[in-house]
């Protein structure tokens, strides 16, 4: 039995990656590809910015909040504050069949506040960066003695993963004039993945295996950004945006533990060469775009973003290394505010985004590069008795593709954005 146990957990770490998806019609789950490294990468724009397949780091509006460029915040006026959530689904297939995810997941956190009013503001927040939630499933035969031709054993090995990088951050922001401002941001990444193994003998009298990997570790962050206004460009009372950001590489501090039980506690699978320590390594990343905006109504961006991956280090995972590249991401979107005209037909209420973007990943598996593309629908519900709003976004994306075993995944997701505005502002009505 001892030997069965080793066997199974040198099996399982010996594997290759596997791409399947579990079985179960409709799973609690994220992405596959969030298997690999410490998650996938997930974005950090508003809902503004999401809605239009942008990052956010060119345009700023007065009453939403924004974590993609701290030089925004120097133009504080009001206190505005910032909650999301959302519901992914993915459809996963590959050359095996599909499966069906669904997954909630909690977003940003945001308070931004003016020191002087627009000069000087301070944000403090709390946001996910890489999300690792998914559910694998292989089918393993083994030869139980190398001595004895055609003695084999078959059993499964599901592999589920939950956790990720997170981030709260501390930042102050500058307007130096009307046109230039900057920005500063510090922050604490904590690492938190549980790597769930458990292998199972359906034709066998042997019981289930099952152990755990959770790696923790944390870190201190530095980021940088810059916004330039330039007005009046190609005619009166219209503005030219250019913004750009710096993430600084952050190195965790990272530790590994296993834990793990045969069936009723009679057989630990618990190894001392599964616990570790040793840093993790993430890369420099560099946004920038430029937006335009003709009127107060109309704005158009264009964004992108750059990440040095192919640098990503790891020192419990070294194999998986190699998958990783330089991720590329551009985004181009429009959004329109009508009421602004001072409209009162109920359609001019709103405001409306739209956009698209292309994101070539950051992995690439036999060849293959796993890239994104993303349409994104967005609507602002504002309040009728102050300046504070509800964003609901849409998007519909394709990742990866199923040639070499590897799977293809359509995403729809829906956020919803709970943007306050003037907080600690309300002037006392006389009675």
């Amino acid at each position: 039995m001892k030997k069965l146990a080793l066997i199974v957990t040198l099996l399982v770490f010996a594997t290759s990656t596997a791409y399947a998806q579990s079985g179960d019609a409709k799973a609690s789950s994220g992405s596959v590809y969030s298997k690999i490294g410490i998650g996938y990468p997930l974005d950090t724009g508003n809902s503004a910015a999401q809605s239009m397949g942008l990052l956010g780091v060119s345009f700023n509006e007065t009453f939403v909040g924004t974590i993609a460029n701290p030089a925004h915040w120097g133009n504080t006026v009001y206190g505005l504050g910032v909650g999301e959530i959302g519901i992914d689904s993915y459809n996963a297939t590959n050359a095996n069949g599909s499966v069906t995810n669904s997954n909630f997941s909690v977003g940003q956190f945001q308070l931004q506040l003016p020191i002087i009013r627009g000069e000087l503001g301070v944000s403090a927040s709390f946001m996910p960066v890489t999300e690792s939630k998914f559910r694998t499933f292989e089918q393993k035969t083994w030869e139980v003695d190398d001595n004895i031709q055609g003695e084999t054993l078959d059993f499964n090995v599901e592999n589920r993963g939950s956790g990720g990088l997170n981030r709260a951050e501390l930042g102050l922001g500058w307007r130096i004039n009307s046109n230039i401002s900057v920005g500063y941001a510090t922050s604490l990444y904590f690492l938190s993945i549980d790597d769930l193994y458990v292998a199972r003998f359906p034709q066998s009298p042997y019981r289930d295996a099952n152990f755990t990997l959770k790696t923790s570790g944390y870190s201190f962050g530095h980021r940088v950004g810059t916004f330039i206004r330039l007005p009046n460009i190609l005619q009166e009372d219209d503005q030219l945006g250019i913004g750009a950001t710096v993430n600084l590489p952050v190195e965790l501090s990272a530790e590994r533990k296993q834990t793990g039980v045969v069936d009723n506690g009679a057989l630990t699978l618990t190894n001392d060469l599964q616990n570790a320590k040793g840093p993790i390594k993430l890369p420099m990343k560099v946004s920038g775009g430029v937006s335009y905006s003709p009127s107060n109504l109309l704005m158009i961006g264009l964004e992108g973003l750059y990440e040095g991956w192919s640098g990503y280090e790891n020192d419990f995972k070294p194999s998986e290394e190699q998958l990783f590249v330089d991720r590329y991401k551009m985004g181009l979107g429009v959004q329109y505010f009508p009421y602004v005209t001072g409209s009162t037909k109920f359609l001019s209420n709103f405001k409306y985004r739209a956009g698209a973007s292309y994101d070539s990943g950051h992995l690439d598996i036999d060849g293959q590069r796993i890239n994104t593309l993303k349409f994104a629908l967005g609507i602002g519900i504002r309040s009728p008795r102050s300046n504070s709003s509800i964003d609901l976004s849409f998007e519909y994306g394709i990742r990866g593709t199923e040639t070499t075993n590897l799977a293809k995944e359509n995403i729809w997701g829906v956020r919803l954005t709970l943007n306050l505005a003037e907080l600690m502002f309300f002037r006392p009505k006389l009675q």
